[in-house]
């Protein structure tokens, strides 16, 4: 499908515009697809890529509160006559890893122009060579864990929240890591040891246990190399936020953020990262192998 980008900016809870509230349909039994009935206020078209637009939709009754964020149409021609502070309504189908829109029209209204647009200052970001902050979350057992402890074989590390409703954003990463440790059983030169960090960024709901139960219908299980952190305050992902450009905040009962995806090398500093969902397992496995051949200085390695 098209690449369903997430902004680099955080997707901020937009003012009430006095609108009604839609309803929804479910269509089929658990594994087909949703179809939900969603009206909103287009923001902006994404830029190359007119299968995208940026709506700011109003709550989504049983699936999803009210926030900013980028729809995806299998058919462009779904969004050409479309210009920012049109009201329209459209059906939002989710299925499995996809989402997608259909039937969108404008509805003869008007509505505000919400979106916040400000950039993380570039100064503060790390870069390729840069090592993160030293923090400590707990893993799935409960034990604290720093991403130092790690040091000696490549690692990569995203940023999710248990409850995200939307399927290309934290369902993906999840999925998308378990394809990563299936690949790397077969991948020629692949590191004997490398880790993957799933991070929350949910310090409130995402307990231990929460999250390991979650990543279990994704396929993860205690003894990968695959550890699930949180935090109960949001000091450690909070320090993280700011050097990787990780941008979330509450609205109406969700998180909505952007999302972030790092690899490290051996010696813990940042190898590669990527600014959104696009990217695959196949990348990262490389990725991931060619972090291995940058060995961690003795030093540098944990005792």
């Amino acid at each position: 499908m098209p690449t369903f980008q997430l902004l680099a900016v955080t997707f901020f809870l937009a003012a009430t515009v006095g609108l009604v509230s839609c309803g929804n349909e479910e269509t089929g039994g658990p594994g087909k697809t949703k179809r939900f009935h969603v009206r909103g206020v287009v923001q902006k078209a994404m830029p190359g890529d007119p299968s995208m637009m940026i709506i700011d939709h109003e709550e989504i009754p049983g699936y999803m509160p009210r926030m900013i964020m980028p729809f995806h149409a299998r058919d462009p021609e779904e969004f050409v006559k479309l210009e920012p502070g049109m009201v329209v309504t459209f059906d939002y189908h989710v299925s499995g890893e996809e989402s997608w829109v259909t039937g969108v029209k404008p509805t003869g209204e008007t509505g505000a122009l919400t979106l916040d647009e400000r950039r993380p200052d570039d100064a503060r970001l790390a870069r390729p060579g840069d090592h993160l902050p030293e923090v400590a979350f707990l893993d799935e057992t409960g034990a604290e864990v720093r991403i130092s402890d790690f040091k000696g074989m490549p690692v990569a590390l995203t940023f999710v929240f248990s409850r995200c409703p939307v399927p290309e954003y934290c369902p993906r990463m999840m999925n998308q890591f378990a394809e990563v440790i299936e690949a790397m059983k077969t991948t020629a030169g692949a590191p004997p040891t490398y880790r993957l960090l799933t991070i929350s960024f949910d310090h409130e709901h995402d307990r231990p246990e929460v999250l390991k139960a979650w990543a279990a219908a994704f396929g993860f299980r205690e003894g990968m190399p695959w550890s699930l952190l949180s935090s109960e305050d949001p000091g450690p992902i909070e320090a993280l936020a700011v050097p990787t450009g990780l941008r979330y905040g509450e609205a109406n009962g969700t998180i909505q953020h952007n999302l972030r995806t790092l690899v490290l090398n051996p010696d813990g500093t940042i190898r590669r990262l990527f600014n959104d969902e696009t990217w695959t397992p196949a990348e990262l496995v490389s990725e991931l192998v060619a972090a291995s051949k940058h060995p961690a200085k003795p030093d540098d390695q944990k005792p």
